[in-house]
């Protein structure tokens, strides 16, 4: 299994390997744990990456730490690249898996202020009105530490696209509502090719209160949903390899 302790050595790892990458705390979560920003290069082209608001969905932390790794061998010019492999610590730290939240019971993903109020009316009506394993918003928008800290280093950074890693099913998400940032649909075309993966729309009752709804809603910018692999959570370290070489494979179309 996949602990808060097991990344925290691989990052010394990677740290130590290549000393020019940056590590930013960006904050803590609700034991305590940092939350931890890898940052390569120093171009004018801002790329966010993050994995892990989902407690059992923490394999997606291992293929962005692959990423880091392959990454820093062949760094482009043009970009700086945020990492933000571990969102969730405390979620995965509790090893159960059928956890998606926090240790407090708060879906991290739920908990931005890109139509809260939607998603709380639809969540609750579906019974997740308390904390629990998945779905509960929270009592209000960014009342988590994980989720706060993610919106606080998002608008001091200003990226102009992010990429948030989940699992599963192969699909790439890139709408919320009726924006339509500059870009988007010509790079969910483009990721679609070279992955495989399927463009499609978020399910209704998913469709508010992510991470990357309040990423469009609030700069207009490219921010897509990628789940990864097949199957159901958590999915099993066979996948990895195989999962890995298609989500490459959109990461650094992201860099073009």
């Amino acid at each position: 299994m996949f602990t808060s302790k097991i990344f925290e050595n691989r990052v010394e790892e990677i740290l130590h390997a290549h000393p020019f990458i940056h590590r930013e705390i960006i904050g803590t979560s609700r034991c305590g744990v940092a939350i931890q920003s890898l940052v390569i290069g120093s171009g004018e082209k801002s790329v966010l990456i993050n994995a892990a608001h989902h407690a059992n969905e923490w394999i997606t932390s291992l293929i962005l730490l692959r990423f880091i790794e392959e990454y820093a061998k062949k760094i482009p010019e043009n970009i700086t690249l945020h990492c933000i492999p571990l969102v969730n610590p405390d979620g995965v730290d509790l090893l159960d898996p059928t956890w998606k939240a926090n240790i407090c019971g708060v879906d991290l993903n739920s908990n931005y202020p890109a139509g809260w109020e939607i998603a709380r009316e639809r969540k609750f009506a579906n019974g997740f009105s308390a904390p629990g394993a998945r779905d509960f918003v929270g009592e209000k928008p960014l009342c988590e530490p994980e989720s706060c800290a993610m919106a606080a280093y998002t608008i001091f950074h200003e990226p102009h696209i992010t990429l948030s890693l989940h699992t599963q099913g192969e699909e790439i998400y890139w709408r919320y509502m009726d924006f339509n940032p500059p870009g988007a649909e010509e790079l969910a075309r483009r990721f679609a090719k070279v992955s495989g993966y399927k463009n499609v729309d978020v399910p209704d009752e998913n469709s508010h209160a992510g991470y990357r709804d309040w990423f469009i809603a609030r700069f207009n910018r490219p921010g897509f949903t990628i789940e990864c692999g097949l199957g159901e959570n958590p999915l099993p370290l066979s996948q990895f390899d195989d999962m890995y070489e298609k989500v490459k494979k959109i990461l650094w179309e992201a860099m073009v």
